[in-house]
C-alpha cells in the first residue's frame, strides 16, 4: 500500500516528467527520451495507471554496475518494466568501483557486461522485456563535488574488453590474447585484478601512455605501503612528538625513505608530463593532490625529521617521557547543536 506522502510525490513526479517529455517531443519528435529506472521506480510500483501516458513518451534506462546483475533484479522488477515498449540497460567500463578508485581493473567491468547479457536473455524470454540497447557508461566522478576516479585514457583496455564481451558474449583465453595483443598492442595481458606483484606493461593503443603510468602508480603505491609499514614501526607518533629516535633503526628507515622519495619525485614529473597530452592543466594537479601529495609530504616529513635528529640528538630522555604523564582528555561534540540538514 502506497503511503499518502509517496502518493503525493508520485503524482507530482508524473506531472513533471510528462510535461518535460511532451515539451521535448514537441520540439524533437524523432529523439528517444531516456530516464534512469530508479527515478521511475516509485511510479512503476504505484500501478500501471500512473504511467500509461509516460509509456508513450520515455524509455527507461535500467542501470547497475555490480558483478552479477542476475542477482540484482528479481522477477517482479522485470514484470513491472515489461510494460514499456522498449527498455535500455546501462553497464560501465569505469567510474563505478569506488569513489576513489584510480585503475579500471578489467574483471569487475567484464563481469558486469557478461552478466548483463545473461540477465537480459532471461528477462526477455521469461517476462517478454523488449531490450533495445546497451549503454556502456564511463564515469569520471561519483558526483560533481567528489574527486576524480579512473581517468579515461587509462580505462581504454576496460572499454575494449567490455565491447568485445558484448560482441561475443564472453571472453575466453584465446579472445583475451587477441584483445590484449592485436587490439590493444600490449606486450602482456592487462591486469584483470589488482596485483600484489611488481608489474609493468607496454602498449600502443591511443592513451597507452596514461595506462602505463597508472601501472607505475600501482607499483609505487605498493612500495609506499611496504616502506611506510616498516618506518612506522620505528618512527611512531610518540617519537615525532617527543622529538627523539632510535639511532640505528632510523638510519635503516632513512635509507628506504630516500629511495622511495626519489621514485615518487620521478612519478610526479612523469605523470604531469603524460597528463598534458590528454587533459587541461587542472586535471593532473587535482589528481596528484587527491591521491599522491599527502603520501609524498609524509615521506618528506619523516626524512627531514630523521635527518635532523641524526645530526642533533646526543642523548634521549629517560622514562617516563617529559610532558607525557598527564591524562588525555577528549571533549565530546555536542551534536544537538549541529544543523545537518
Amino acid at each position: 500500500m502506497i503511503s499518502p506522502v509517496n502518493k503525493y510525490f508520485c503524482s507530482h513526479l508524473k506531472i513533471h516528467v510528462t510535461r518535460v517529455a511532451k515539451y521535448i517531443k514537441s520540439k524533437r519528435p524523432d529523439i528517444k527520451l531516456f530516464i534512469w529506472h530508479d527515478m521511475l521506480s516509485q511510479l512503476v510500483n504505484s500501478g500501471y495507471n500512473n504511467i500509461t501516458e509516460l509509456i508513450e513518451l520515455i524509455v527507461p534506462m535500467i542501470w547497475t554496475y555490480v558483478d552479477d546483475v542476475k542477482l540484482w533484479f528479481d522477477d517482479g522488477f522485470w514484470v513491472k518494466f515489461s510494460m514499456f515498449r522498449e527498455v535500455w540497460v546501462a553497464s560501465s567500463f569505469k567510474g563505478s568501483s569506488g569513489e576513489t578508485t584510480t585503475m579500471s581493473y578489467i574483471a569487475h567491468h567484464q563481469r558486469n557486461q557478461q552478466t548483463w547479457l545473461e540477465a537480459m536473455y532471461i528477462a526477455s524470454n521469461r517476462h517478454k522485456v523488449n531490450f533495445a540497447g546497451i549503454v556502456i557508461t564511463g564515469w569520471s566522478r561519483y558526483d560533481h563535488m567528489l574527486s576524480l576516479c579512473e581517468l579515461l585514457p587509462s580505462s581504454i583496455p576496460s572499454l575494449a574488453y567490455a565491447l568485445q564481451t558484448i560482441v561475443y558474449g564472453y571472453i575466453d583465453y584465446e579472445k583475451n590474447i587477441t584483445i590484449s595483443t592485436s587490439l590493444l598492442g600490449c606486450d602482456r595481458m592487462p591486469l584483470w585484478e589488482k596485483s600484489m606483484q611488481v608489474t609493468y606493461i607496454t602498449c600502443s593503443f591511443p592513451g597507452h601512455e596514461m595506462y602505463e603510468i597508472m601501472y607505475q602508480y600501482d607499483t609505487l603505491l605498493r612500495q609506499y605501503e611496504e616502506t611506510m609499514s616498516f618506518v612506522r614501526l620505528f618512527i611512531t607518533d610518540i617519537h615525532l612528538r617527543q622529538n627523539y629516535i632510535h639511532y640505528k633503526r632510523s638510519q635503516e628507515c632513512l635509507q628506504r625513505l630516500i629511495y622511495l622519495e626519489d621514485q615518487m619525485i620521478y612519478f610526479i614529473t612523469a605523470f604531469q608530463r603524460v597528463c598534458v597530452f590528454f587533459f587541461t592543466p587542472d586535471i593532473g594537479s587535482e589528481w596528484l593532490q587527491t591521491y599522491f601529495m599527502r603520501k609524498f609530504r609524509e615521506v618528506q616529513y619523516r626524512i627531514n625529521f630523521i635527518e635532523r635528529r641524526l645530526k642533533t640528538q646526543t642523548s634521549w630522555p629517560q622514562r617516563p617521557l617529559p610532558n607525557n604523564t598527564a591524562f588525555i582528555f577528549v571533549k565530546r561534540r555536542n551534536i544537538t547543536n549541529l544543523n545537518l540538514l
